[in-house]
């Protein structure tokens, strides 16, 4: 028996709610994983296991054909999506960028995409885009201002930009070349190829060199296991239900789950220009996506 409209409602809403919550438990997982070595080579040996992992998948159940450009899309989009954003996510939380901090930069994405998409791909913005993201970088800088004055801090924040940057750009690619293809076979395209990217980097500049103490494996396995995979597996299935966009809608928690999980388990400070500008990202982020 189909299910009743406001039981599927709940479901994807729950889906879309748990989701989010893998979503910002990588930022903070990435914070132990990289005690453990540099940005690249942790990048790598996420893309790596989680290609392992989405490969076996694929010869368990093996994917439907797909045609040589289709797959270069998807090695296209992967540049972008997994080893720039990750790459240079990874780099901006190195050089000293809070995980909050980092949700709080990448989940001004919806917005960002939604302009490019009106820049590149002429699409009509709705009257409440520009709004809402200037309402949201009012709250990224309320809560950014002050960590700006350390030494070295603005490389960090450059890489945390051009991670925004690359994942809104990858979204655009993705969204402009999408094809018949299935999601299985997308992705482990792209960790493949994210992971050709970034190795070099690994190699020149770290030596992929890693060190796993219990903190740095617990984290690499987090990302891993829980952001890849299960993240994977639940988004999977809410494309499938057809509520990607109830997603794209929750996207605005992102930030404040971010930093109430940073002041849980990292200790991180959480006072009241925190919360205001948390606050500001995220009503700019839901005002920015009505319709």
């Amino acid at each position: 028996m189909t299910a009743p409209p406001t039981s599927s409602h709940r479901s994807d809403t729950l889906g879309g709610l748990a989701f989010v919550a893998l979503w910002s438990t990588g930022y903070i997982a990435a914070e132990f994983a990289l005690t453990g070595g540099g940005a690249f080579t942790v990048a790598v040996l996420r893309f790596a296991a989680s290609a392992l992992i989405i490969g076996g998948w694929l010869l368990w159940r093996p994917a439907s054909p797909a045609g040589r450009s289709a797959l270069r899309h998807a090695a296209v989009a992967g540049v972008l999506l997994q080893a720039g954003f990750f790459g240079f996510t990874y780099a901006g939380m190195r050089a000293g960028v809070p995980p909050a901090a980092a949700g709080l930069i990448a989940g001004l994405m919806p917005l960002v995409t939604a302009l490019g998409a009106a820049v590149l791909l002429g699409e009509r913005m709705t009257r409440w885009t520009l709004p809402g993201l200037l309402l949201g970088l009012a709250g990224v800088l309320l809560v950014v201002a002050p960590q700006l004055r350390a030494p070295d801090s603005a490389l960090g924040y450059a890489a945390m930009l051009a991670a925004l940057l690359s994942l809104s750009g990858g979204t655009l690619y993705q969204k402009r070349h999408s094809g018949a293809i299935d999601p299985r076979l997308s992705l482990w395209v792209q960790l493949v190829a994210a992971g050709l990217v970034l190795l070099p980097f690994a190699g020149a500049l770290e030596g992929l060199q890693y060190t796993p103490g219990p903190a740095a494996f617990g984290g690499l396995a987090w990302v891993i296991l829980v952001n890849s995979c299960a993240g994977l597996l639940l988004y999977l299935w809410l494309l499938h239900r057809g509520a990607a966009a109830r997603v794209a809608g929750l996207f605005y928690l992102v930030p404040p789950a971010t930093a109430l999980m940073a002041a849980i388990v990292l200790g991180a400070g959480f006072g009241g220009r925190e919360i205001g500008g948390f606050a500001l990202a995220a009503a700019g982020v839901w005002l920015g996506q009505r319709r």
